[in-house]
């Protein structure tokens, strides 16, 4: 039997408008909800407010119109949980402006500060086990409400790439270069979301994950087979469903089909009418700025790693400033090396990640594999070249208050 993916027609941010489309959506799952305990994972990757974050993050009105139809539909507890880039989990609530759409409906659950559990997984392409929240593997119920964008380390964000938000920052880390599909790919079978809301009203489109700008498409896709709702995601964008690699291998491994032909589609009118060819992400060393320097090994440089961190962290800067405050900074990336130009100067020269350890003399050495997210941008702010942040430094101070005092922020 063909999984059904249901592609609806959702045109604005309105909770009650949300609520009534989802209670319709999840209606054939009212026998698992009622009276169960739901753990739902949103995406809220880059903590900034809208409309900064509208192609980023799913949307708060988004969340609070789902929970809302798990209530009607007799939900016993809900849990929204959710980890961010920046700051402790709390900040990316408070930055979401997620909270007041959560009270008296659902309780925030902040991934960060959970007990772990261990989960393992039988014939793993690289990785075996994984620690996962406690509340999920508690929960009656896992609801995943990914964005749909596209991912400049792992080609789309989606409903299996949504997992990797699951794990402990120092977790998400292990993997993340050249192996990543296979990581991401063996922690969504770790614990299958039993169905998935695609937030695709309005879409992520270039620099994502976080700087993709935002495309209305108008839908929101949703079934229970989370590899089907993601090819036909793919599809809407532009993208075949083997261009994204973790997909393939789930699909050999009969987790979910990636042909269009083996999956049922409700409301494929929508599919053709709103498919749009999304602007792809840059993950290369093309279209920087002639005053910066990178120096990047010939065999080994992971755009999935030390690379995509590089070009992440120099867009968020060049997206809203000109280049003349990294005149004559350069970074050396990835191994071997072909030549290092003399003269450079240690100030300005960032040596990123473990493969390019051998230089770490000549400047700041960034050690990893790969380097932490938003490392760079942590250094070059110590030495005066301060990037934009979108999001709100109160939520941020705080978040972390929150966090070291052990405070539920509701």
């Amino acid at each position: 039997m063909k999984p059904l993916v249901r592609i609806v027609e959702q045109t604005r941010y309105e909770v009650e408008e949300i609520r009534t489309r989802a209670r319709e959506i999840l209606e054939s799952e009212e026998e698992l909800i009622t009276g169960k305990t739901i753990f739902v994972k949103p995406s809220f990757v880059y903590p900034a407010r809208p409309p900064k974050n509208r192609g980023i993050n799913t949307q708060p009105e988004f969340v609070g119109g789902v929970v809302r139809a798990l209530k009607d539909l007799g939900a016993k507890k809900i849990w929204v949980a959710e980890d961010c880039l920046v700051g402790p989990s709390q900040s990316g609530f408070l930055a979401m402006g997620v909270l007041p759409y959560l009270r008296g409906f659902a309780e925030p659950v902040y991934l960060a500060d959970e007990p772990r559990v261990e989960v393992k997984i039988s014939e793993p392409l690289i990785e075996e086990r994984f620690f996962l929240p406690k509340k999920l593997i508690e929960a009656d119920y896992f609801l995943s409400l990914p964005k749909l964008k596209v991912n400049m380390y792992a080609v789309v964000t989606l409903s299996v790439k949504n997992n990797i938000g699951l794990l402990l920052a120092k977790d998400r880390l292990t993997n993340h270069h050249y192996n990543i599909h296979k990581k991401i790919a063996d922690l969504y079978r770790a614990r299958l979301p039993d169905f998935v809301m695609t937030d695709a009203i309005l879409a992520g489109q270039g620099q994502g994950p976080m700087h993709a700008e935002p495309v209305p498409l108008n839908v929101i896709l949703a079934g229970t087979n989370g590899v089907a709702v993601d090819a036909i995601s793919c599809y809407l964008m532009g993208y075949a469903p083997g261009e994204v690699p973790h997909l393939v291998y789930l699909a050999e491994k009969g987790t979910g089909p990636i042909s269009l032909d083996q999956i049922e589609i409700q409301g494929a009118e929508l599919l053709e009418k709103n498919r749009h060819n999304f602007v792809r992400p840059r993950n290369d060393l093309s279209g920087f700025p002639s005053e910066i320097q990178i120096i990047a090994g010939t065999e080994l440089v992971c755009p999935e790693g030390c690379l995509g961190m590089i070009r992440g962290s120099l867009d968020r800067w060049l997206i809203s400033n000109s280049s003349e405050k990294l005149a004559g900074y350069t970074f050396i990336v990835g191994k071997p090396i072909k030549e290092i130009p003399s003269g450079l100067n240690p100030r300005k020269t960032f040596i990123i990640g473990d493969c390019a350890s051998e230089y770490k003399h000549l400047g700041t050495f960034i050690p990893g594999c790969p380097i932490p997210p938003m490392e760079i941008t942590y250094q070059l702010t110590k030495k005066g070249v301060l990037g934009p942040l979108n999001a709100r430094l109160r939520d941020l101070a705080w978040g972390i208050i929150a966090h070291r005092l052990g405070i539920r922020v509701k």
